[in-house]
C-alpha cells in the first residue's frame, strides 16, 4: 500500500491538529488555478501559525500538500508559482 503525503514521518511531526489542518487544506485545494492556490496557502498558512511566522518544515509540509492535490500540469504551474515566490522572497 502506497503511504501518502500526510502519513510521512515528517508530517507526523507536525501534530494531529496540523495534519488535521492540511487535509483540509488539501481536500480544499483539489481541481483550484495556481492563483486560488496562493490565495489558500496564505489563508492555510495562517491557520497553522496562529498569524505568528511559519516554521521552514510546516511551509514545506503546506505546499507539499498543497501539491499533492494537484493534477500533472497544475503541478508544473504550481510549482512556477511557488519559485517565483521564492524569487522575491515571499515564501
Amino acid at each position: 500500500m502506497k503511504e501518502t503525503l500526510l502519513q510521512r514521518a515528517e508530517f507526523q511531526k507536525l501534530g494531529e491538529q496540523k495534519i488535521a489542518v492540511l487535509q483540509e487544506l488539501s481536500e480544499k485545494a483539489k481541481g483550484k488555478e495556481p492563483v486560488e492556490l496562493l490565495e489558500l496557502l496564505k489563508e492555510y498558512s495562517a491557520k497553522l501559525t496562529g498569524g505568528n511566522a511559519i516554521a521552514p518544515a510546516e511551509r514545506t509540509a503546506l505546499l507539499s500538500a498543497m501539491e499533492e492535490s494537484l493534477e500533472n500540469e497544475e503541478k508544473e504551474q504550481f510549482q512556477k508559482a511557488v519559485q517565483m515566490l521564492k524569487i522575491m522572497g515571499k515564501l
